[in-house]
């Protein structure tokens, strides 16, 4: 697997939905369970700038190459959350897009701000603080197209299947890229991989933990990955990580399952009492204020003030 930066330069930009058949989105139905995952993932896709914004505090910033990948990056997975939007849109569940956006993130409140200067203070203190962060972003891009595959099979959804087999070639990319940083950083370091894995083993959790609660997490776990396919899913994901230097028999994806399916045995209505309620899909939620929230002006509040 190899990654070629100037060649990503030249040839990144927004995924290409020309000839999805955006019109049948509503005849194919969606379960539960997908809508479900549908929203978490488009809610995820949509928090990368905040992601982005960790990844800028650490000692990584300073690379060029680095930066000029998530320049590009974070352009390109601007495009994944705006588009699964469009397909919940169009499948008839109504939400604003900035609206939601903004109350996702105003629900992190002071935990994003700790986080960031935890990370600032972790990246200098540490030289190798980066490493791990690259290898985060790599455990990150695979779950997040493992999880897609995951979802096409599930769904059934031909839309869908269009729609995310185009995101998947994306998160390809950002993965080789992950991957191969990582792995140039951890070769021949070995206070690197001692680092590493200490910290994946102790502070690593699965897409979108932070942002999601625990029963969310679990609820997409148990939806995707619950059955055969999924956890040999989960096992080659955690496979294909073990291969970056020092982390030989890592588990991550696959322990987390299992952590999931042992809460889920304690109670059997957690993770899937999430799915089952549909309404929180199809219900537009009360919805503050993007202009409390963001500070920015809009029509509403302009009117509100105006003589």
């Amino acid at each position: 697997m190899s990654f070629s930066i100037e060649r990503y330069k030249e040839e990144s930009k927004k995924v290409d939905i020309t000839g999805i058949a955006w019109e049948e989105v509503a005849a194919h139905p969606l379960s539960k369970g997908d809508l479900f995952c549908l929203h978490y993932m488009m809610d995820i896709e949509n928090h990368v700038p905040l992601y982005l914004s960790h990844l800028l505090v650490t000692r990584a910033c300073m690379d060029p190459i680095l930066t000029a990948f998530l320049a590009c990056w974070n352009y390109e997975e601007l495009w994944h959350g705006e588009n699964i939007g469009r397909l919940l849109n169009l499948y008839g569940i109504e939400f604003d897009t900035q609206e939601r956006i903004a109350n996702v993130r105003a629900n992190l409140g002071f935990q994003n701000s700790v986080s960031l200067m935890s990370t600032m203070a972790g990246s200098w203190l540490l030289k190798d603080f980066s490493a791990v962060y690259l290898t985060i972003g790599a455990i990150n891009e695979l779950s997040t197209l493992t999880g897609y595959g995951a979802l096409i099979r599930k769904s059934g959804h031909p839309v869908l299947k269009d729609l995310l087999s185009r995101i998947i070639k994306d998160e390809r990319k950002h993965y080789a890229f992950y991957f191969n940083s990582a792995k140039e950083w951890l070769s021949g370091n070995a206070r690197a991989q001692k680092i590493d894995r200490w910290m994946l083993d102790r502070v690593w959790v699965p897409v979108g933990q932070g942002v999601k609660k625990q029963e969310e997490v679990d609820a997409l776990a148990m939806y995707l990955f619950d059955d055969e396919q999924g956890e040999e899913d989960l096992l080659d994901l955690d496979s294909r990580i073990g291969k970056l230097p020092g982390l030989s028999g890592i588990k991550l994806m696959s322990r987390a399952l299992d952590a999931a399916r042992e809460r889920v045995r304690h109670n059997p209505k957690w993770a899937w009492r999430m799915i089952d309620n549909e309404e929180w899909a199809v219900k537009p939620p009360k919805h503050s204020s993007v202009g409390e929230l963001t500070t920015r002006r809009t029509p509403q509040a302009e009117e509100a003030v105006a003589p």
